[in-house]
């Protein structure tokens, strides 16, 4: 299973902070994997229906890793860092900012893979992993 290795868990990330990012993707012997998108979630969806907002968060990038057959060689490889948008401040457009403190959010990634068993799903499987951070601490915790 693909897996979160960094940020760990719990870690408190301030606005605009930079963090260590590191996913250790599902691509192994009879598995392939093709690409993994990652996303901060400020809110979790509630169900796989239509919705006017599905969920609520911020996208980091779709990225790949090498595996063969599948990815050879990457053509956009995930960065070691990436940086917490800050929400306070404008994100474009009409989007307004939204101050928040104290948060769990969920850094989340979705993986886009397969493998040699054709039983499941018809196309690529979609894997959900994720680690909780807490966004914009105010106190440390203990």
């Amino acid at each position: 299973m693909g897996e979160i290795s960094l940020p760990h868990p719990g870690t408190q990330i301030a606005p605009g902070a930079s963090f260590n990012f590191s996913y250790e993707i599902r691509g192994d012997y009879c598995t392939s994997s093709y690409a993994f998108s990652v996303y901060l979630i400020t809110d979790v969806p509630t169900s796989a229906a239509p919705s006017e907002v599905f969920m609520g968060g911020y996208f980091f990038g779709r990225f790949d890793a090498p595996n063969y057959p599948a990815v050879p060689y990457p053509k956009n490889p995930a960065p070691p860092s990436l940086t917490m948008p800050d929400f306070s401040k404008p994100q474009g457009g009409w989007g307004a900012g939204q101050a928040a403190s104290d948060q769990t959010f969920q850094l989340a990634v979705l993986e886009e893979w397969d493998g040699c068993d054709p039983t499941g799903p018809v196309g690529r499987k979609i894997s959900l992993a994720a680690v909780p951070v807490v966004y914009n601490a105010t106190a440390q915790s203990a």
